[in-house]
């Protein structure tokens, strides 16, 4: 047998609806949704608002938990992300953008960059994470010349130029 909703919701249906017009965000949205429904009463068992909102059981719990513990403004703050710490010091990001905007640099691949900041600073970073600062902070390119063929002939080179 599911098991039955048995909470007292302080604020007024209008708040909720105002509240909900108001937020941005699927998930607020949705956690507002779970206050309305209970509410009105329409839905008496978690299993029933869960899959109106297309939630699981125990999501829908945890958010009437939060709000019986903490109120609605908890209950309404998203705590994702987690451990989401900078891969490249600040020494190395200065490096970066030094060997970047130098006018008379030979670097020609993320790989030589890579290797040139391991052996100058003793640190190593992953070469994705050093693509990415580069590419997001630095909005770079590093492009490399096409190989030129070994039979070429220069001569016939100069001869298709236009003068």
């Amino acid at each position: 047998m599911p098991k039955k909703i048995q909470i007292a919701i302080k604020e007024d249906v209008d708040f909720l609806e105002k509240l909900l017009v108001k937020t941005s965000g699927s998930l607020k949205k949705d956690r507002i949704k779970t206050l309305i429904l209970i509410k009105k009463g329409k839905y008496v068992f978690y299993s029933a608002i869960a899959k109106k909102l297309g939630r699981t059981e125990k999501t829908v719990r945890g958010w009437t938990r939060e709000y019986l513990e903490n109120g609605i403004s908890e209950m309404l703050s998203v705590r994702s992300g987690g451990n989401n710490t900078k891969k490249i010091s600040e020494k190395m990001a200065n490096a970066i953008e030094q060997k970047l905007n130098d006018p008379k640099t030979t670097i020609t691949s993320y790989v030589e960059l890579l290797k040139i900041l391991e052996k100058e600073l003793n640190e190593s970073v992953n070469y994705g994470a050093l693509y990415a600062h580069c590419k997001g902070k630095h909005q770079s390119k590093l492009k490399v010349a096409r190989k030129s063929h070994y039979k070429k002939d220069e001569n016939a080179e100069a001869f298709f130029k236009k003068p």
